[in-house]
């Protein structure tokens, strides 16, 4: 397992562009309509101009469980997630939580192999807990 210390995590996977048809690329991914949410914690949400497949902290409070459960989805859909991004979207992989001034977020090399083979790029967002950016956007890297 990963060792973390922020408050939550939530991976997910994004597609982004301008015009964007939320049911289009649930279809071409062959994945749940936007607005379905398991309760296992693992949905689709949307709103203009962007698509997520979601693994909150529902799903598994552990960064290392979410991207297996992520890449499961992914990998099958490899050739679908080229083809969108040579229509012009962009895709990448979303880490995000919510952490204070010294908190971490330990990667694992089991995580990182699993990042690397989804060929993805990867971004992280992070919140302080009261949802207020910092002074320093880069105070939670002390």
């Amino acid at each position: 397992m990963s060792a973390q210390s922020w408050k939550t995590v939530s991976t997910s996977l994004v597609v982004t562009r301008t015009v964007l048809d939320p049911q289009a690329i649930s279809d071409a991914l062959e994945l749940p309509r936007a607005g379905s949410i398991s309760e296992a914690g693992v949905g689709v949400v949307s709103q203009e101009g962007w698509w997520a497949l979601v693994y909150s902290e529902t799903n598994s409070p552990y960064l290392e469980q979410q991207l297996t459960s992520l890449a499961g989805h992914i990998q099958p859909r490899a050739a679908k997630v080229r083809e969108l991004i040579s229509l012009g979207y962009s895709v990448h992989i979303e880490i995000s939580g919510v952490a204070e001034t010294g908190d971490t977020l330990f990667i694992s090399p089991a995580s990182q192999q699993q990042l690397a083979v989804m060929e993805l790029p990867v971004r992280c967002t992070v919140l302080s807990v009261t949802g207020e950016p910092a002074t320093d956007p880069l105070d939670w890297l002390d």
